[in-house]
C-alpha cells in the first residue's frame, strides 16, 4: 500500500499528538477503558492510523472525517494523498460527501463540488450557463426547443430519486409546452416534454407537433420542418431509414386510410422508441407528429453509455451497444405515467389550436396562461397561472 511510505510522518504526528491530548480534550488512552462500551475515538492514535493506512484513499479521507479528533490524529498527509490521485477517485470521494451536503452536488468536469442553485431547471429560459455548465456537451432533443438538456440536469433529477426530497430538483424541471410561430416556415411548431423515473433511469417522452395548410402538407417531406429525430437516424441513417422517407410514407398512409396510426420503431444506436405520424386537422391544416421516449439513462457519471450515445458518441472501442427490446421504453414510461400517450396527443392539439396573443400574458379559461417569451422567430411557453392571495 503506498500509504506505508506516509507511516514514519503519521508516526511523528503521533507524539504531537499525545502532547496535546489535555489540550484538546480527546481521551486518555492510558486510563482503563471498559471495553464493553468501547469507542473508537478510544483507540490510541498508533491503531487508528494503522487502521486508516488499510484503506483506499477515498475511505481514508472519509475516515478523517469522522471528528476533529481522528483529523487530527491523521493529519493533512491524507488530503496530499488523496490530491495525488486520478480525477475519478476524488469524484467518487466529493460523491459521498455530498449524500450528507442536499445543497450540492459533484461536478465532474472540474472535479469539485458546486452549488445546487448554480444549476437552473432546464425548462427556464432565458438560461444562466456556469463555466462548467456551458462545457457541458448538451443533449438537443428538438433543435427548435429552448430545452437543451447536460449531465448535471439528469444527475440532480436522480439525486432526489436515490436521497430524498432535500436534493436534487423535481421532474416538473423538465416538464415544458412551447409553442413557435415561424415567419421563414410559415408554420406553427408545438414542443412538448414531460418525464418518469423507472427502473433508477430517467426516461423522457418528447412530442412535436408541426401544421401546415393543406396545399403545402409536401413541405413536411421536403423542407426538413422536423429537424431531428436522433443523431443516428438524421445523420447516419441509410435512405429507407431517414426523416423524409418516414414521412412520405405516414402522408401515403393517410391518404390511403383515411388515418395514420403507425406501430413504434426504435433507433438501433441509442435507447429510444418513437412513432412518426400525420393528422388531418380538417380546415385548421395537416400535421405531422413526430413522438419519442429516450432513456437518459441513471444519472451517476457522465460517462454512462446511454447518455454517451445521445451525444453521438460511439461506445468503448471493443463493445458493441447492445439494442433496447422494441419498444420497451414507450412501455416502461405508458405504464408508469398518468398522462396517456392518446390523452397527451389530444391535449397537445387542442394546445397547438388554442388562441394566443403577441403580449406578455395571453390568459386561458383552464386557469393556465401562455407567456410570450420571444418574437423572433414568436415563441409562447404554457406556465400555470400564479395566484396571489
Amino acid at each position: 500500500m503506498k500509504w506505508r511510505r506516509l507511516w514514519r510522518p503519521l508516526e511523528w504526528m503521533t507524539e504531537n499528538y499525545r502532547q496535546q491530548e489535555d489540550l484538546m480534550d480527546f481521551p486518555d488512552t492510558s486510563a482503563k477503558t471498559n471495553t464493553t462500551t468501547l469507542k473508537l475515538s478510544d483507540l490510541p492514535p498508533e491503531l487508528i492510523i494503522l487502521i486508516a493506512s488499510m484503506l483506499s484513499a477515498r475511505s481514508a479521507a472519509c475516515f478523517s472525517l469522522c471528528s476533529r479528533a481522528m483529523c487530527q490524529i491523521l493529519g493533512p498527509n491524507i488530503w496530499h494523498y488523496l490530491n495525488l490521485q486520478n480525477p475519478e477517485i476524488r469524484a467518487s470521494f466529493l460523491s459521498d460527501l455530498s449524500k450528507d451536503l442536499p445543497q450540492y452536488f459533484v461536478c465532474y468536469h472540474c472535479v469539485r463540488l458546486h452549488a445546487r442553485s448554480a444549476v437552473q431547471w432546464p425548462r427556464i429560459t432565458p438560461k444562466i450557463l456556469t463555466r462548467c455548465l456551458r462545457k457541458e456537451p448538451a443533449f438537443e432533443h428538438c433543435s427548435q426547443s429552448g430545452l437543451l438538456l447536460r449531465f448535471p440536469h439528469i444527475q440532480l433529477a436522480m439525486n432526489r430519486h436515490y436521497l430524498g426530497p432535500s436534493y436534487g430538483f423535481p421532474l416538473e424541471a423538465f416538464e415544458s409546452t412551447e409553442v413557435i410561430e415561424s415567419e421563414l416556415y410559415r408554420n406553427m411548431v408545438l414542443l412538448s416534454v414531460d418525464t418518469q423515473i423507472v427502473s433508477n433511469e430517467l426516461l423522457m417522452r418528447s412530442q412535436q407537433w408541426v401544421l401546415l395548410p393543406h396545399n403545402r402538407r409536401n413541405e413536411l417531406v421536403t423542407e426538413r420542418l422536423f429537424h431531428h429525430l436522433c443523431y443516428h437516424i438524421w445523420a447516419l441513417g441509410s435512405a429507407g431509414d431517414n426523416l423524409p422517407t418516414l414521412i412520405k410514407s405516414r402522408l401515403d398512409l393517410l391518404d390511403e386510410r383515411g388515418q395514420c396510426r403507425t406501430s413504434t420503431a426504435q433507433c438501433m444506436k441509442c435507447p429510444m422508441d418513437f412513432v412518426m405520424d400525420t393528422i388531418d386537422l380538417g380546415e385548421r391544416g395537416i400535421a405531422g407528429c413526430l413522438t419519442r421516449w429516450i432513456n437518459l439513462g441513471a444519472g451517476l457519471h457522465p460517462a454512462d453509455p446511454k447518455w454517451q450515445s445521445h451525444l453521438g458518441k460511439s461506445p468503448p472501442q471493443g463493445v458493441p451497444y447492445q439494442p433496447h427490446p422494441l419498444s420497451s421504453i414507450r412501455a416502461s414510461f405508458e405504464n408508469q405515467t398518468t398522462i396517456s400517450f392518446e390523452d397527451l396527443s389530444a391535449r397537445n392539439v387542442y394546445n397547438l389550436l388554442s388562441r394566443r396573443e403577441r403580449k406578455l400574458i395571453t390568459g386561458r379559461a383552464d386557469g393556465l396562461i401562455w407567456k410570450w417569451v420571444c418574437s423572433s422567430p414568436n415563441r409562447w411557453c404554457l406556465e400555470r397561472a400564479v395566484t396571489t392571495s
